[in-house]
This record gives C-alpha cells, sequence and structure tokens, in this order.
C-alpha cells in the first residue's frame, strides 16, 4: 500500500535525528523492551524499535524519556511526530533538515543519507487488506484504523470527564489523529473531531471546572440534607422537651398546691396547737394550784395530828363510857 502525502506543518528541528539511518525495522521486528511481536515504531532518532499505545506504550515512555519525538511505523510506514501528535509526510524531514544546512561534507552526506531514508519511505510496501469493505487506498493502515476505532471507543465509554487525565488526551489526540488521516472516514467526523481537537485543553478545562462546580453543588446539597436531617432530629427532640417542661409545669403546679394545702393544714394545726397549749397551760394552772392547796392541806393535817389523836383518845373515852352507859341502862330495863 502506498504512503499518502499529507500536507502537516511541524515545527520540529531535527537536531536529534541519527546521522546513519539507511532503512526502517521490518513489520514484525519485536519491541526492544517487552518483545511485542508486531505494529510497533521505528525511532528516527535512535532507531529503537518500541510497541504503541495500543500495546504497552514503550514508544511513548521513550519519547518522553528522550524527546526523540519522530518515529516511523514498522508496519505501514506512517511518519507520526509524538511532539505535534500528527502524522507527517516523509518529504517534511528533508524540508526541516534543509534549515540546518550548511556547506560541511559531513552535513551534506548527511542529507544524503536521509534523502536515501525518504526513498526509502516512499516506496509503497505490501499489506494485507484484512478488512476489504474499508477504503484500500487509505493513508492509515486498517488494522491501525481499527485499532484507533476501538481506543476512542473506549474513551468515549469513559466519558468526557476521561479527558481530564493527560494520558487520555494524548490517546484521544493519536487515535483522533489516525482517523483523521483515513479517506473512509466522514467529513462530518473529521470536521467535528477537528474542532474538537482544537478546543481540547479548553473545552476539557471548562469541563472540569463545570464538574468542579457541580460537585460542590453536590457538597452543597449535601450539607442542606444533612443539616435538614440535623434540624429535624433537634425539632423533635425540642418537642419532647418541651412536652416534657409542660409536665414539669404541671407537676411542679400540683406540688405548689399541696404545699399551700400543707400550709393551711399547718396553720390549722398550729392554731389548735395553740388552743391545746391554753388548755394545758390552764390544767397546769389548776394543778399547780390544787397540789400548793394539797401541800398546805397536808401541812395543816400534819399541824393538827396530835389535836387529832387527842380528840380521838377523847371520843373513844366518850364512846366506851357511852357504851358501858349503854350496857348497864339496857342490864336495868
Amino acid at each position: 500500500m502506498a504512503i499518502k502525502a499529507v500536507e502537516t506543518r511541524c515545527d520540529h528541528h531535527l537536531t536529534l535525528v541519527s546521522c546513519d539511518l539507511t532503512a526502517v525495522s521490518k513489520s514484525d521486528t519485536p519491541c526492544k523492551r517487552c518483545q511485542h511481536p508486531s505494529k510497533n515504531w521505528f525511532c528516527l532518532s535512535c532507531k529503537d524499535v518500541l510497541c504503541a499505545r495500543i500495546a504497552n506504550g514503550h514508544f511513548f515512555e521513550h519519547y518522553q524519556q528522550t524527546k526523540h519525538c519522530l518515529a516511523v511505523h514498522c508496519s505501514n510506514r506512517a511518519i507520526w511526530c509524538f511532539s505535534c501528535l500528527e502524522f507527517i509526510d516523509a518529504r517534511v524531514i528533508q524540508q526541516l533538515r534543509a534549515k540546518d544546512r550548511s556547506s560541511s561534507p559531513k552535513l551534506e552526506n548527511i542529507d544524503a543519507m536521509i534523502v536515501d531514508v525518504i526513498d526509502i519511505l516512499s516506496k509503497p510496501f505490501p499489506t494485507i487488506n484484512v478488512y476489504p469493505q474499508l477504503d484500500a487506498q487509505s493513508f492509515v493502515g486498517q488494522d491501525e484504523l481499527a485499532l484507533a476505532k476501538e481506543g476512542l471507543r473506549k474513551i468515549f465509554d469513559r466519558g468526557l470527564k476521561a479527558l481530564a487525565d493527560p494520558k487520555v488526551q494524548q490517546e484521544f489526540l493519536l487515535y483522533s489523529a489516525t482517523l483523521l488521516s483515513a479517506d473512509s472516514c466522514p467529513s462530518e467526523l473529521k470536521v467535528n473531531l477537528s474542532t474538537f481537537r482544537c478546543n481540547l485543553s479548553e473545552e476539557t478545562s471548562s469541563f472540569i471546572k463545570a464538574q468542579d462546580v457541580l460537585k460542590a453543588a453536590s457538597d452543597l446539597s449535601s450539607s442542606i440534607t444533612r443539616n435538614k436531617f440535623v434540624l429535624r432530629q433537634q425539632t423533635s427532640k425540642y418537642d419532647g422537651v418541651k412536652k416534657e417542661i409542660v409536665a414539669s409545669d404541671e407537676r411542679i403546679a400540683n406540688f405548689k398546691a399541696m404545699i399551700k394545702e400543707l400550709e393551711d393544714c399547718l396553720s390549722t394545726e398550729a392554731s389548735k396547737r395553740a388552743k391545746i397549749d391554753e388548755v394545758i397551760d390552764s390544767i397546769e394552772i389548776q394543778v399547780t394550784t390544787a397540789r400548793d392547796g394539797l401541800v398546805s392541806d397536808l401541812a395543816q393535817v400534819s399541824s393538827m395530828e396530835g389535836t387529832i389523836q387527842a380528840a380521838n383518845q377523847l371520843v373513844a373515852q366518850q364512846q366506851s363510857a357511852w357504851d358501858n352507859l349503854k350496857t348497864t341502862f339496857t342490864k336495868f330495863t
């Protein structure tokens, strides 16, 4: 399948391109790191062969570590700039290299070797079309196109929020660039992809901000819900406490009434006790008077004891005389 030229602008100088490139590795050359067997990338700077993102992503790691951005796909010979995230025509390499060209014979030899590389890359390479229903003249290999579709489908399934991840953004740009390079890609899809790619950072940033706003609103709503729940709980507790206060007030009123009644009873009992005390005082006076009279009488009795004894003797004598007189009289009669 012949490589189709793509008018792509790439501003990267080829100062890191190797000086002795003579050929690109075969399509079945395994990845240098994981030995992935196919669909790998050939680095135009150091000639390492590393796997694509659809495998283990070792070439992208290589680019991040070394800044070697230009690579040739070992299967379809497409040239990709990992910095611009665009496919470029092989002839662009010669144009870019011309910027640094000088009169040095060594540089001229290097330029000649690069031209050889361009010639090699410009030759058609046979490809088995495993997707006959697709355009066989597409710039992108059919297997690569299918993988790009699958990669985009997975990103779409994850949702717009996934593009907040820089790695996912890079994958989206890579897969969408593959679709944009395919003739079979509908024009409407190309327009939509191109527009979205141009505004990817801005749209993603706006989406993240919107997500943050929605999250803040959701958190606020959750906080309001929690506060409402707490308020309902506290209101319920307040109602219960209020009922207890009313019941307590009723009990206090009852206790006050009982206390008033007891105070009245106490007052009555105190009045009765005062009267009883008056009676007791009167009795005490009478008892005292009676006792004093008794003592006086006893004293008089004590003082009259001799007189009484003499009187008793006199009475006894008189009674005896009377009895004798009576007896004598009785005998006489």
